[in-house]
């Protein structure tokens, strides 16, 4: 789930860095734990380093500024759990950084799986058969298809039918679609789940990604 969310993460614009398990001072956390009277982190009765699940940078109008958010899933908030979470969120504070928890519950899971489903095509480099001139000699054919459809077709079937009228290898116009919806030139409904079996519809497109530098 992990994996899901750090891809979530990297599509939202906001974001701009991400730190995964990020450490934690280990004697600082030792003082805190000390003051709450709980048992820090340990194996063995050793203390061990305390990380937490995301460290943000986030772009905003004021600047670039650093939250972290720990994700669990709701049924895993044990009472030992939400006593080292009190640590993390001790630990922050004094730091001035915003933390919170995020329950897996909560997460846009359509969005994510969306995303995940296409990542694979964010670099041309995973299919070398597709290059960036095949890319906007392709793509005003296949939107056109796609807009003419009006949301009634599968999108399996209208990128196939797209492969086999302008001569292409069968995946290559799927394989651009998704460029297109990862790169943010095509849009569509990100929260409803993208099937190549369901039709899809593009709400809007950056007309100037067709005939600009796609790199």
């Amino acid at each position: 789930m992990k994996e899901g969310i750090c891809t979530f993460l990297e599509w939202m614009d906001v974001v701009v860095d991400i730190r995964e398990q990020y450490p934690l001072d280990i004697e600082r956390t030792k003082e805190i734990a000390n003051q709450l009277g709980i048992n820090h982190a340990h194996i063995d009765g050793i203390p061990v380093v305390m990380t937490t699940d995301f460290v943000l940078t986030l772009e905003t109008p004021k600047g670039k500024i650093d939250i972290v958010r720990t994700v669990k899933p709701a049924n895993k908030l044990s009472k030992r759990t939400l006593e080292l979470f009190e640590i993390e969120r001790r630990y922050f504070s004094e730091l001035g950084v915003d933390w919170c928890i995020i329950l897996e519950n909560r997460l846009p899971k359509s969005l994510i799986k969306n995303v995940e489903w296409m990542c694979e095509a964010k670099y041309l480099e995973t299919r070398p058969s597709v290059d960036e001139e095949l890319i906007r000699l392709v793509s005003p054919h296949l939107y056109k298809y796609i807009e003419m459809d009006g949301g009634i077709t599968a999108i399996g079937k209208i990128c196939l039918r797209c492969d086999r009228d302008i001569g292409l290898e069968p995946g290559t116009s799927m394989f651009i679609l998704q460029y297109h919806l990862v790169h943010k030139h095509w849009v569509s409904d990100m929260n409803v789940l993208i099937r190549e079996s369901k039709p899809i519809l593009i709400k809007k497109i950056n007309t100037n990604s067709i005939n600009s530098n796609l790199g």
